[in-house]
């Protein structure tokens, strides 16, 4: 994954909390997505503007995990937004080859 793509959200997709579970979902689509508070946080940070580094360092420096393991769950989050077409790379005219 190229770390200076940005991420953004599609605009149909919604994160709705359902009891203890949060769900990433479209609602004309029968895929639901379960999400993490991680994955949460990665979504509500896939705003167009954040390059995924970017997203790597703010995550990096709030959580005290070892930075590989944090890069590695944003890549890995970011990877199924986009096989699920809820996410696509700004500036990016095929945004399926970036994933």
């Amino acid at each position: 994954m190229d770390l200076t793509c940005k991420p953004k959200q599609r605009p149909d997709y919604r994160l709705e909390q359902l009891d203890d579970e949060l769900l990433l979902y479209h609602p004309s689509q029968t895929v639901i997505m379960y999400c993490n508070p991680s994955a949460s946080l990665i979504w509500q940070l896939c705003d167009g503007e954040r390059a995924v580094e970017e997203i790597i360092t703010l995550l990096s420096t709030a959580y005290e995990q070892p930075s590989e393991a944090i890069a590695a769950e944003i890549t890995s989050t970011l990877a199924q937004f986009h096989q699920h077409r809820a996410i696509e790379y700004v500036g990016q005219e095929d945004s399926r080859k970036s994933g």
